[in-house]
């Protein structure tokens, strides 16, 4: 009998429910965890087949990822193990998808603070028409819209510096300028060690390299790269909290 079959209305089910969230609480599900929970079943005699509640079992999955995410990373080990409360949960993919794309994200900016850079498949979507330079590589890439903004009216954001660490969360406070914003058309960024490039749906590619003089600016839903006249805005098509974050955190690591 599956975990999905206990849940139900009455003060038993719920009794078990949490005796599951306590089990979880810290993001992990160990043998004796599991022992436990079968034990509390066993003695409120919780065995009928009820109605799959999906909610309750997304629920307690989401509390234990909250758990884990406390600490602002999510390891290897993290991920395992809440890989093994999802299968517990009888939890499918598509049922947390939000989550694990969330929590791959945050997966992705510890390993950067870390040091250890993502990489782009050479294969990618992102990467057709994209050529590198000898000894280039993309470490990142994702969807944004483009936006031509003549002037930002003093909402600057936070400028990545050459040779300066990113301060975590700096970024989050400020949201993209969009008055007098006229759209672009969508487009690919992508991050390589060297510069940020920009491929249009048409196909057309620009690009700024990193250096000094870079004027890059971020802000909680995308970028702002200040030209001689105006600005160009890439506002980013995800909508997670953690993407301002990788993307600075990555800049910092290579603008130097």
């Amino acid at each position: 009998m599956g975990i999905k079959d206990w849940f139900g209305g009455d003060k038993k089910k719920a009794a078990l429910r949490d005796t599951i969230k306590e089990a979880v609480s810290d993001g992990k599900l160990d043998a004796s965890d599991m022992r436990r929970i079968e034990e509390t079943r066993k003695e409120l005699n919780v065995s009928s087949a009820a109605e799959d509640r999906t909610v309750l079992r997304r629920e307690i999955y989401n509390e234990a990822v909250a758990a884990a995410k406390q600490d602002g990373e999510i390891t290897a080990t993290d991920a395992h193990e809440l890989s093994k409360i999802q299968k517990f949960l009888a939890l499918r993919d598509d049922q947390v998808e939000k989550t694990r794309w969330d929590l791959q994200r945050l997966r992705t900016l510890t390993e950067i603070k870390r040091g250890n850079l993502p990489s782009v498949p050479s294969n990618s979507a992102s990467m057709r028409g994209v050529q590198l330079e000898p000894d280039e590589n993309a470490h990142y890439s994702m969807s944004v819209e483009v936006l031509d903004l003549p002037s930002t009216r003093q909402n600057d954001g936070v400028r990545a510096e050459w040779g300066k660490a990113y301060e975590p969360g700096s970024a989050k406070m400020h949201v993209l300028p969009e008055d007098g914003a006229k759209p672009q058309g969508d487009a690919s960024l992508v991050i390589t060690n060297r510069r940020l490039v920009i491929k249009m749906e048409s196909g057309k590619i620009a690009q700024i390299r990193y250096g000094p003089q870079a004027l890059i600016h971020l802000y909680s839903d995308g970028l702002r790269l200040e030209r001689t006249v105006g600005n160009t805005v890439l506002r980013f098509k995800s909508k997670s909290e953690e993407t301002v974050e990788i993307v600075a955190e990555l800049l910092a690591a290579l603008m130097k």
